[in-house]
């Protein structure tokens, strides 16, 4: 990573602890990721965005608020994007997904809460995520309990808006929905003072969905169990970076890397579940059910962020790939 510890102080960090993230994370990511053998070129920009990835985009995102433009910190794909692009904000995710930042959530969330939740709430309070000291106002949905309760605390320290979602697909939850989003972009108007015009609308409709079709064609390139080109560890990569980079410069590199992965061949599938997120973790059966169907080898695997059953997952991963030869 390069020096931004002037930025990063000025945003109100705990730089002194940050810097122990910043330490492991070249090391970690070697291990994780850079140890893989024929890792498609294309990859070559996600890794250089996780090289200064507490860096770039913050930069450009401070940049951005001294020209008059709002941030949204977002938790989920339920969150309209278009609307905030409309109305010439920029969004940006907040998902904590690593370790590090549990313990800081575990002073106010109880231990057996989702390990996604208590890093979300401890980015935050521990003060060492410069996404989340950025940001100008979260914007949460009530999709389960857990991240229902952490919105209550994080809305003591950050301006927060919630959005409720319909919990069934009838008519008048689409009603309900469509009645979440106009509310939605009404508050968005206020905080950006930016009118919402359909011919903004439109344009954020085109960016956006040109990032989602972008993601959509490395989707498709994992399909075929006899060309599968990059692993899921990449992929998820990829789609991470996506949740806060310019979708413009997200879906040009990304339209590049699937372009390689068309060309290429590979494996399996690994299915891996957090633990305590029961909605995941019953989705799995039904993935593995259909894989399995489709004669497609998988292996599922529940895990933590906590890195304790790491050589344990390591030798049943073993194993899986030496099955599929």
């Amino acid at each position: 990573m390069a020096d931004r510890r002037e930025m990063w102080t000025e945003l109100g960090m705990d730089v002194d602890t940050h810097d122990g993230l910043c330490a492991a994370l070249p090391v970690a990511f070697s291990d994780v990721y850079l140890s893989q053998k024929n890792r498609p070129e294309g990859m070559a920009f996600w890794d250089f965005v996780v090289s200064d990835i507490h860096g770039i985009r913050p930069a450009e995102l401070i940049e951005a608020q001294k020209n008059g433009q709002k941030v949204f910190g977002t938790f989920c794909v339920f969150v309209p994007d278009e609307v905030i692009v409309a109305a010439n904000g920029i969004v940006t995710g907040l998902c904590g997904g690593s370790q590090f930042w549990v313990p800081d959530g575990e002073k106010v969330l109880p231990k057996g809460t989702c390990p996604l939740v208590k890093a979300s709430v401890g980015a935050r309070l521990g003060k060492t995520c410069p996404f989340f000291r950025i940001a100008d106002m979260y914007v949460g949905e009530t999709t389960c309990d857990a991240k229902k309760k952490a919105y209550e605390i994080l809305g003591e320290d950050v301006p927060m808006y919630i959005m409720d979602m319909p919990q069934m697909k009838r008519d008048c939850d689409v009603i309900k929905w469509k009645d979440e989003i106009a509310a939605f972009a009404k508050k968005v108007e206020e905080f950006t003072g930016n009118k919402i015009t359909e011919e903004k609308l439109a344009e954020a409709i085109r960016v956006l969905n040109a990032k989602r079709a972008a993601l959509a064609r490395v989707a498709e390139a994992r399909k075929n169990p006899d060309n599968i080109p990059i692993s899921g560890t990449d992929a998820l990569l990829v789609t991470q970076i996506a949740f806060f980079d310019d979708p413009v410069r997200c879906a040009e590199m990304t339209n590049k890397l699937a372009d390689e992965l068309e060309q290429r061949n590979k494996d399996g599938v690994i299915d891996v579940n957090l633990k305590f997120c029961c909605l995941y973790d019953t989705e799995g059966y039904l993935v593995e059910r259909a894989l399995k169907e489709a004669g497609i080898p998988v292996l599922g695997i529940e895990t933590d962020y906590d890195d304790g059953d790491s050589e344990q997952l390591r030798t049943r991963i073993g194993a899986f790939i030496e099955m599929l030869g």
